[in-house]
Formats: structure tokens, sequence, C-alpha cells
């Protein structure tokens, strides 16, 4: 990362990894592990194969693949905010678990070789990646032919009847509940701008697929206030 942005991004994240899974529970009502799972079962089976839990937090998604597949597949988790690693680290290294790897990285410079992972996932967090295409195309870098990717992120609403009491909760009680357990309301605000700014569904469709991705679409969570975006590596064929 060699942005002042994308530091300022990394030492937020440090400073709220404590509280950070609590507050990811209240702040979407308990859906965000429900949303996780789902994106999960659009990968198919990933029995005997390798995924990358991108920008991974303290490993939610390493969880459920755990959970189904126990210890049949091999994992990564990979974030560029140490303190996140270091919660990550006792949540699942305490199971002995030899089929994970955690390291610090940089999604837009992942410290994988091409077509070394079946699967990828990121959960709210490839809005706080600063050069996203960059991103996208490194992931499918890595990714085999027929690899997945998928991504969830919060989004607003088309209907206004949602999408202005929502705005309202992402610009003002979200930064007030996440100050308040946090004791960082700044990082709750700054989250809050995160999700004004990103591209629309469609318009993050479309990055998906100039990246190279093929099937690249957004599929609506609870009246849109959320989005999984999927999207598979084409198959390359050589002439």
């Amino acid at each position: 990362m060699d942005t002042e942005r994308g530091h300022k991004i990394q030492a937020m994240f440090d400073r709220i990894s404590p509280r950070y899974d609590l507050l990811n529970r209240l702040l979407s009502g308990g859906q965000d592990m429900r949303w996780r799972r789902k994106a999960v079962a659009m990968l198919g089976d990933l029995q005997g194969k390798t995924a990358l839990d991108l920008c991974s937090g303290t490993g939610d998604f390493l969880q459920i693949f755990r959970e189904l597949y126990g210890p049949d597949i091999t994992l990564y988790g990979a974030d560029f905010a140490y303190q996140m690693l270091i919660l990550a680290g006792k949540r699942h290294k305490a199971k002995n678990d030899p089929g994970l790897v955690l390291c610090q990285a940089d999604a837009m410079f992942l410290p994988f070789e091409d077509n070394s992972l079946d699967a990828v996932t990121i959960g709210f967090g490839i809005r706080n990646v600063v050069d996203r295409p960059k991103a996208l195309k490194d992931i499918l870098r890595t990714l085999r032919p027929g690899g997945k990717l998928v991504i969830i992120e919060p989004s607003i609403p088309k209907n206004r009847l949602i999408g202005i009491p929502f705005s309202f909760y992402f610009k003002h009680i979200m930064p007030f509940i996440g100050g308040l357990i946090s004791g960082d309301r700044a990082a709750y605000k700054y989250l809050d701008s995160s999700v004004t700014a990103f591209p629309s569904p469609g318009n993050f469709v479309r990055l998906l697929k100039e990246a190279g991705f093929t099937d690249a679409k957004a599929c609506p969570q609870l009246f849109g206030t959320a989005q999984i975006y999927f999207g598979e590596a084409g198959i390359h064929i050589e002439l």
C-alpha cells in the first residue's frame, strides 16, 4: 500500500479491531453471517480445494469454510490490518488448524501465484481498497480457470421508502452506536462515507466484467441494503 489514504484506512481498522465483530453483528442486525453463508454457497463444492478470504478481518468466512468442509479445504486469510490478523490468529489457531495460513497482504498486490486458488471471498472490504480495478485484476490472476469470487458490500436501496431511512441510519445512527462501543466515532463516519462513495451495483458489476470476470452479477439482500457480487474466472483456451 503506497498512498496516504491507504495507510489511514489501515490504521483505522487496526484501532477498531477489538470490537469489529460485535459491531458487525449489531449494525447489520445479525444478518452479516447469513449473507456470508449464502455467498459461500454460491461458490459451489470446494471439497479438497483452496480458498482465500481477502480483507478477512478476524475470519468470519474462514469459520464458515471450516464448518462446511472441516480439514478438507486449504484456507488462506489475508488482511492489510495487522491487528485484525492477530485476532484471527487467536480465534482460529487456538483450534490447531494446520490447513490455515494467515498473512498480511495488500489486495492490489496479492502474494499468491497465478492460477493457484479456487475461490476468493471478500466481506465488507473491497470498498476500502484504494484501487479497486487493480485489485480485481490481481484476484483474477490468482484464480484457476473456473474459480469464483464473491464479495459482500452494503448498498443504498433504489426504493426511496427504504433508501432514505437506510441512509439516515448509516449517516447518523451507525456512527453513534459504533463510536459508543468502539470509542472511535470517526471510523464509523468514514464507513458511512465509504458506502455512499461505492459504485452502484450495476457499475460494480461492470468493474468485475472489465477486470475479466465472466457471469458477473449482483444479488441484492434485505431489500437492497446489501449486495452479494459474484464473478467467475473464465476458461483459458490456448490457440
